[in-house]
């Protein structure tokens, strides 16, 4: 029985060695025939022109097949239920056209014929409102108005020094006659304005001109007088 046993231990032995030994030349020969191919530049171009490329296979598969967001948008465009329950477009209504409301220019105040206060300047201070800018001269609601029933000596266009400080003077006093309370704006006869937009109006404080105040005060001439030097 040893003998028998020790008979089949030497036999599976040598059949392991055996395959290990085959396996060993099976692995040279797969490597040798590796570096062969690597080394034999004509096998080696034979063999990529004659078998298939895996990754090329796949790739030509994957783009053959239609991918499902595709075949669900196809389904979808061509399907006639939902053509059907898809609504149709609505033209939009019309955009109501605003209505431009144009207001009513309101004229010029005539400035006549009224009781009129105000806090006046001279011009220059405060714009062309309010504002005093010769003897004779102011400006009142942005209107430029000439007292008409004097001359007052001028200031900028004096032809003396006598007649620039009468007119200076003549200017302060206007404003001051003009701070003292309610006045009335009265046409004049002969005519509404200079032609220079200057409006042509007689001053009256308690049915008193305050023109004639001027003249009275030596600050100005009388409209007869117009030609009289100050110098």
């Amino acid at each position: 029985m040893a003998k028998a046993a020790s008979s089949r231990r030497r036999r599976g032995g040598k059949k392991k060695s055996v395959i290990g030994t085959r396996l060993w030349i099976a692995a040279l020969v797969v490597v040798a025939g590796g570096i062969a191919l690597h080394d034999n530049g004509p096998v080696r171009n034979w063999l990529n022109a004659h078998l298939p490329d895996p990754m090329k296979t796949a790739s030509a598969r994957h783009a053959g097949s239609p991918s499902v967001g595709a075949t669900g948008s196809g389904a979808r465009a061509a399907s006639p239920e939902m053509a059907r329950a898809a609504p149709a477009p609505q033209p939009r209504p019309p955009m109501p056209v605003a209505t431009v409301q144009t207001a009513a220019l309101s004229g010029q105040e005539s400035l006549l014929g009224k009781a009129y206060s105000g806090t006046f300047y001279f011009c220059g201070q405060s714009g062309l409102d309010n504002c005093v800018a010769g003897g004779d001269l102011f400006w009142f609601k942005k209107q430029a108005i000439r007292l008409a029933d004097i001359r007052a000596p001028q200031t900028d266009g004096a032809r003396c020094d006598a007649e620039r400080q009468r007119g200076f003077a003549a200017k302060v006093r206007l404003r001051t006659l003009l701070n003292q309370g309610q006045f009335e704006l009265v046409d004049w006869p002969n005519a509404d304005g200079d032609g220079g937009g200057r409006k042509w109006r007689v001053v009256l404080r308690n049915g008193q001109s305050i023109g004639q105040q001027l003249i009275r005060e030596g600050l100005a001439h009388g409209v007869s007088e117009a030609s009289k030097s100050w110098c």
